[in-house]
């Protein structure tokens, strides 16, 4: 959902064809945020993920990764966008210090 250009009509869509009471799971990367579990996490996201992408595909094109992941919002924002799409019982568990975060709501 990272990658998608119109997140909550996208959030809205998938409220609309998943069964009442049905489960959305959404996994995404994130940015880690806070303390110092948070640092490493970023330092992760931002050294360690593109430079393996980088040397896995063998483009340098890959730092692409890290700006989206910049730019997506905080657990919590990303949460209160799926809830106002529909989503109820919203939940964020921030999972490897931060660098990804199951997003997780019912229809």
């Amino acid at each position: 959902i990272r990658n998608v250009p119109d997140r909550p009509l996208a959030l809205r869509e998938l409220a609309r064809v998943v069964r009442p009471g049905g489960r959305l799971a959404i996994l995404e990367l994130c940015e880690p945020r806070d303390g110092a579990l948070g640092q490493l996490g970023r330092l992760y996201v931002h050294g360690l993920v593109p430079r393996i992408g980088a040397w896995l595909s063998g483009a340098r094109e890959y730092r692409y990764l890290q700006e989206s992941i910049a730019r997506f919002p905080p657990p919590q924002e990303f949460a209160r966008i799926m809830s106002a799409c529909g989503w109820r019982d919203v939940e964020a568990r921030p999972l490897t210090f931060g660098a990804c975060c199951l997003f997780a709501g019912t229809a």
